[in-house]
């Protein structure tokens, strides 16, 4: 299969390979399906496009070792009996493809004639199962950038009814689903710098709350170096024109980080649940309790 450049214009009227004739809704063991006929998911929030890069790497990855791990894809009439208004989208394809989106659009790129796929039903079952599906392929894999997450989430959400349903979906917190939500709620220049990586999430967890003319300005306020913070003691010592070390004068970064999550410990616990595996919340919950040597 790799290496090999086809035109896939003349494989238009070509019928499915043998091989990847089966019923719908049946699940199967790999098989092969020829390109043309694997639809792109239309409720994938990830953008393939702006991930030339990382395609073309995939594209030259198959043309030196082919396909290494096949694509998840159902059938054509599974998907449209939960989604008959995406069916202008598929185009002729017999397959739509729930996993491996950048792999397809490598194939498409390196211009291989055939995928390597595996028919399940499990995610056409309900609109609720393809959204769930979806979105945990983008979150546990690469993942995608803070603003496609949400989206992602948005739609699971809407499919199961509330947050938490979407939450227990994806094996995570309501906490973490709700502030992931509220990235959606930030004006498009605070998202273009989250997305860009040039604003961590923890400086925008509560800017949301801030009015949308404001919210940019907020942000660059948030991000300028914290002033010298004067306790009573120092400033005493300053009247008497007495100097005071740096370290007691202004705030610890610690104490900073503090404020920021919540300041009491529930809602440093909560921030931190949002932010990381629960692998790595035992290992800071032991070293907490640790005694100190």
């Amino acid at each position: 299969m790799a290496g090999k450049r086809v035109n896939l214009s003349e494989l238009a009227s070509e019928p499915a390979l043998p091989e990847a004739r089966v019923p719908s809704f049946a699940e199967s063991t790999p098989r092969t399906a020829r390109v043309h006929q694997v639809a792109a998911n239309p409720l994938n929030t990830r953008d393939l496009t702006a991930d030339r890069a990382k395609i073309e790497s995939i594209a030259d990855s198959l043309r030196t070792h082919g396909q290494l791990q096949p694509c998840t894809v159902v059938p054509r009439d599974a998907f449209l009996n939960i989604y008959p208004e995406h069916e202008s989208s598929l185009g002729t394809a017999k397959w739509v493809q729930v996993t491996g989106g950048r792999r397809r659009a490598a194939a498409l790129l390196a211009e291989l004639p055939t995928l390597d796929i595996v028919v399940k039903s499990g995610p056409a079952e309900s609109r609720e199962a393809w959204v769930s599906a979806t979105a945990a392929e983008n979150l546990d894999r690469e993942n995608l950038d803070p603003i496609e997450e949400a989206q992602a989430i948005q739609l699971l959400v809407h499919e199961c009814g509330t947050a938490k349903a979407a939450a227990a979906r994806l094996s995570r917190t309501p906490p973490w689903v709700t502030q992931r939500l509220n990235l959606l709620k930030l004006t498009s220049e605070v998202q273009a710098l989250v997305r860009a990586g040039e604003v961590p999430l923890r400086e925008v967890r509560d800017l949301h709350q801030v009015p949308p003319e404001s919210q940019l300005h907020e942000l660059r306020r948030r991000q300028q170096p914290s002033e010298p913070e004067l306790t009573a003691v120092n400033q005493h010592a300053e009247n008497k024109g007495v100097s005071t070390p740096a370290s007691t004068s202004r705030r610890s970064a610690t104490a900073v980080a503090i404020r920021r999550l919540g300041g009491t410990p529930d809602k440093i616990a909560e921030s931190l649940r949002a932010e990381m595996t629960s692998d790595d919340l035992r290992s800071l919950a032991q070293l907490l309790l640790a005694d100190p040597e």
